[in-house]
């Protein structure tokens, strides 16, 4: 699951330090209204790649060459779902000038919520243990609802005004996602 989570995770972290850019519409609640302006290390399918061919060669290293190479496939399977859901503002290689991708899919939120959400669940139905599907599927979709006033606009304004506490708010998110995910694989069962 941090596999598929990687860019995701690494994005706020590069934007926090200023690697990566990226701007807040202070007026629009709206994921589609966050312009990513410059994000060639996290999110690029070329550049991400190699980032994440990296970090799977440590995870080989340390734990086990299968979980390394899972992984570096995980990782990888964001940009491809992230093409779907994306403006045309997905980078292939991350290079200055490389071309563009997205289906736009965030132009329809309500199909945004669902599919992003089927994405969750086809991972745990396909990957997880059975006796931990059901409480990675009810905190998946506590994790969803969190997000929707991103897709749906519950709200007039951005409660961000920058990018920065954005950042740090996905971050603390990510974090946070991880070590329940993390505590409920090693103590529940059913």
């Amino acid at each position: 699951m941090i596999g598929v989570g990687f860019p995701d995770i690494l994005w706020p972290v590069l934007v926090f330090l200023g690697v990566e850019k990226a701007e807040i519409n202070p007026d629009s609640p709206l994921q589609k209204d966050v312009r990513f302006k410059s994000y060639p290390y996290s999110h690029s399918l070329v550049v991400s790649f190699i980032i994440s061919c990296i970090v799977g060669l440590v995870i080989a290293s340390f734990i086990n060459p299968i979980t390394g190479a899972v992984f570096v496939i995980a990782s990888i399977s964001h940009w491809f779902l992230d093409a779907v859901v994306h403006l045309k503002d997905l980078p292939i290689t991350g290079f200055r000038n490389g071309r563009k991708v997205g289906l736009e899919l965030w132009n329809r939120p309500r199909m945004t919520f669902v599919i992003e959400f089927i994405f969750y669940a086809l991972v745990v139905l396909l990957v997880i243990p059975k006796a931990y599907i059901l409480p990675l599927l009810v905190l998946g979709t506590a994790g969803h609802l969190l997000n929707a006033s991103s897709v749906f606009g519950f709200t007039k304004s951005d409660p961000f005004k920058s990018i920065k506490p954005y950042a740090i708010f996905c971050i603390i998110g990510f974090v946070m996602f991880s070590l329940i995910a993390n505590y409920v694989l090693e103590n529940y069962s059913s």
